[in-house]
């Protein structure tokens, strides 16, 4: 599987802005994305740990407490993001010591280096984009999709996880209006957030007793039986899509053998775990998943040559003619079969909607013609798809004049293409494996 598909499992990911464009050379991700959230909707693949769920909740609840308009001293920063220093710098400050399992925690990494200068987190010290990389922003699309979320408050599903979870973790009245020891602690937490709003970045000091409560009721991998429970039915109702009916496979003895394989295999797949899924799929689900298998077809006929193409310009250290490309076997292979790949896959898209969008966008690598003429064609879409890219286009992996193609240095290809029949894209199955996990969902 090309490297750049392990891309959206990374924790971390905060680059600068760039006029390169590493990824993505075709444009085949975003219709594969759609097809994902068809499939398993809310579910992206940075998500690992549904225990960021109940976290949400809990900032919800805190940063209601502050008004709309609220924010820090930049001007900018809402009260969310400072509860976000606030959860990451605990937990990786007293993590370690009581040896708490940190993997998956996004931002983990700057917060360690900010404890390591002694600064707070803050807008300069934290991720430069939060609202895409730090938790909230890994995890608010399921945390709206599932009702713990409405609108920016806590929703009614949202509710009733935070009682159940300040029940279960002995905090009664951190919500609602019980007694119990639940109110002070809240209050902590609350003077905390002013406190971090008006310094705009974390304003306690590592003595702070505070930091406890990030541990010891918040820790991303140690949900409570009860709390578990109830963000695993949450998960497995699904109105819209097939998130449940995934799940539910993936957990029973066939599913986990199914995937155990390809994880224990040097090449993973999810194409084999999709087609077992297939026998025992309902109708509805069974289309979707055949949609799937058809454009993953095509994108991997011309993801192959694209590859060898890039391989072959590696080699050659040189430019290199379409005709020449065009003797490549992932090229010739393309050539001669991406027109039927694109009207089967056409056809499997237009019960959702997204065969027109399909067609736009690929139409011209089926129009046939010699197999020269077919590299041609390819070389162009990579260069309209990388003119396209936000927000004012990125730059070619390769030049092109009437000598040929040379690729660009940051761009050469030191291996052959592995030209292998797996999916070019993921479809959220090792996420929903690593929920099913944390949630203790498999039996035996």
């Amino acid at each position: 599987m090309p490297s750049y598909g392990l891309a959206p499992l990374l924790t971390e990911k905060d680059e600068s802005e760039s006029s390169e464009g590493g990824l993505d050379p075709l444009g085949t991700e975003p219709l594969a994305d759609r097809l994902a959230n068809k499939l398993a909707p809310g579910v992206r693949e940075r998500q690992q740990h549904p225990r960021f769920l109940t976290t949400i909740a809990v900032s919800l609840s805190l940063c209601a407490e502050f008004g709309e308009e609220t924010v820090a001293r930049d001007g900018i920063t809402e009260p969310w993001l400072v509860f976000e220093w606030h959860v990451v710098h605990g937990l990786v400050l007293l993590g370690s010591q009581q040896k708490v399992d940190l993997r998956g925690l996004p931002g983990r990494l700057k917060a360690e280096q900010a404890l390591k200068e002694g600064v707070p987190l803050s807008p300069k010290s934290y991720l430069k984009t939060p609202s895409i990389f730090g938790f909230h922003g890994v995890y608010r699309v399921l945390a709206e999709t599932l009702g713990i979320e409405r609108n920016g408050f806590l929703g009614e599903q949202g509710y009733e996880l935070l009682m159940l979870w300040s029940r279960e973790q002995g905090l009664d009245g951190f919500a609602g209006t019980c007694n119990g020891s639940g109110p002070n602690l809240r209050e902590q937490l609350l003077e905390a957030l002013r406190d971090g709003l008006a310094r705009c970045a974390v304003a306690r000091t590592n003595g702070w007793a505070g930091w406890r409560f990030f541990v010891n009721h918040l820790a991303h991998r140690n949900a409570g039986p009860k709390e578990r429970k109830f963000l695993t039915r949450l998960l497995l109702e699904d109105g819209e899509g097939f998130r449940g009916e995934v799940l539910r496979f993936l957990v029973s003895p066939a599913g986990q053998r199914v995937w155990r394989r390809e994880m224990d295999s040097d090449r993973w797949s999810e194409r084999a775990f999709h087609r077992a899924l297939l026998d025992r799929a309902s109708p509805e689900l069974r289309r979707l998943l055949q949609a799937i298998d058809a454009y993953e077809r095509f994108a991997r006929l011309i993801q192959n040559a694209f590859d060898e193409c890039l391989y072959e310009m590696t080699r050659r250290r040189g430019y290199v003619s379409a005709l020449e490309l065009s003797r490549l076997d992932a090229v010739k292979q393309a050539g001669r079969a991406a027109p039927t790949a694109l009207r089967e896959a056409a056809e499997r898209l237009e019960p959702f909607g997204l065969a027109l969008q399909f067609q736009q966008l690929f139409g011209a690598l089926g129009e046939g013609g010699t197999t020269s003429q077919w590299v041609e064609q390819l070389m162009a879409h990579h260069l309209e798809t990388q003119r396209n890219k936000p927000p004012n286009g990125k730059l070619p992996w390769f030049e092109g004049d009437e000598r040929g193609y040379i690729i660009r240095p940051l761009y050469r290809r030191d291996e052959p293409a592995g030209c292998d029949n797996d999916y070019v894209h993921l479809f959220r199955t090792r996420s929903l494996w690593s929920f099913a996990s944390d949630l203790k969902m498999f039996k035996g």
